[in-house]
């Protein structure tokens, strides 16, 4: 049984704390540990040893109640805040019986100094149980996305709009959307992001790509050129931009003016048959209008920028004060070229497909498409409760 921690004025950071609350009030431990097992916990391991990729690395301990050392773990809306020696791993339960190091070791402290927080003296001869009970828990697979929300989070205001920005990629990781936190997943898969798919290992090279990415330079330059091409043909020749081969003339004619040989400009011409393809496909799956287009792709570079910035922030190579405003740089752009957050959507979705998608309607689709329904018709979304044109915005 846990020894309930109590704090009349305090707000559940997440569902995820409330829910813990609920069970504890009740006394149904069951309960509680079913919800902590498929939340997902995290714990604490040296920085210096992980970062020297040591094979075995042990959790940090802390003292229990009764004064005894025990394991330590954190839901996401209670993690703490960062810690210089210390970074935040994934912790799932129970705990595999290697991982209770040492004999004394036997308790399992959860969300130290939290109302949603309790404390498990026996933990480690619980282990059969709660593996029981984790057997009733719905897995989470890598496409199950969802809206979460820290309800002590930005909901309000130029970081918040920023942050819902990057909503597309935070709904599908299953990751808080508002959060500025010690971790985007964890210390070990964010770094590991970043080297892999972007081959960022330090601060410079994450700082120079931050700016890439709200130059929007990160993503090929021709489908924008060819947008913007489509946007000022629809301006001077209203309806005019609903004819490909009128796009297509005046798209031919500027490539010739820049000097492109005929193979070259049949290439970027193949883009706009590529682009209204898609469009007719968003059209049909609800992301555009039936009369919509996408008048630009920028918002996929603006989007993975709120992100990225997050893994830099996980990663060490950014401070918070970084992060948001690398947030609130990318949402001042965004409404710079959108005016809802459809539009922005739209472009998003099209930015992503073009570069990775080829036509086929996969993964890199599907990924996106589901965030986007998830983001406009959740009632707890930032895109139903943030105006995408803030006050005061241009």
């Amino acid at each position: 049984m846990g020894t309930p921690i109590e704090n009349a004025a305090w707000v559940p950071p997440t569902d995820v704390e409330r829910a813990l609350c609920d069970a504890k009030a009740r006394g149904d431990w069951d309960a509680y540990v079913r919800v902590l097992v498929s939340a997902g916990t995290f714990s604490y391991k040296p920085k210096d040893q992980i970062d020297r990729r040591k094979l075995v690395v042990n959790w940090l301990t802390e003292q229990g109640p009764n004064g005894k050392p025990c394991l330590v773990v954190y839901t996401r809306g209670e993690l703490p805040g960062r810690r210089p020696d210390a970074v935040a791993c994934a912790a799932p339960l129970p705990f595999p019986t290697e991982e209770w190091w040492g004999g004394e070791l036997q308790g399992l402290l959860v969300n130290p100094g939290s109302p949603s927080g309790t404390y498990f003296p026996d933990a480690k001869r619980s282990r059969k149980h709660w593996k029981s009970l984790k057997k009733d828990v719905p897995k989470k697979g890598h496409d199950d996305d969802q809206l979460l929300t820290k309800y002590s989070g930005p909901l309000h205001g130029p970081l918040a709009h920023g942050l819902a920005c990057g909503g597309h990629l935070a709904v599908h990781n299953q990751v808080i959307w508002n959060e500025i936190g010690d971790v985007y997943t964890t210390y070990e898969e964010d770094v590991e992001t970043l080297r892999g798919s972007w081959g960022v290992t330090d601060r410079f090279n994450w700082q120079a790509q931050v700016q890439t990415l709200l130059q929007g330079h990160n993503s090929p330059p021709e489908p924008e050129f060819l947008l913007q091409l489509r946007n000022d043909l629809a301006r001077r020749y209203p309806g005019s931009h609903r004819d490909p081969a009128a796009w297509q003339h005046v798209a031919g004619t500027a490539l010739t003016q820049r000097g492109l040989a005929p193979a070259d400009i049949q290439a970027v011409l193949g883009l706009i048959g590529k682009i209204t393809r898609y469009e007719e496909r968003f059209r049909a799956d609800g992301i555009l209008r039936p009369d919509g287009f996408v008048t630009s792709a920028l918002a996929y570079d603006f989007g993975r920028a709120v992100n990225f910035a997050r893994w830099g922030l996980s990663a060490r190579f950014a401070e918070p004060y970084e992060a948001e405003q690398v947030a609130v740089t990318a949402g001042g752009l965004a409404r710079q070229v959108y005016r809802s957050w459809e539009d922005y959507s739209a472009g998003y979705i099209l930015g992503r497909v073009l570069r990775f998608d080829d036509e086929s309607f996969g993964h890199m689709y599907g990924s996106a498409l589901s965030p986007h329904r998830i983001l406009v018709q959740d009632p707890g979304s930032p895109w139903r409760n943030i105006p995408f044109v803030l006050d005061g915005s241009q």
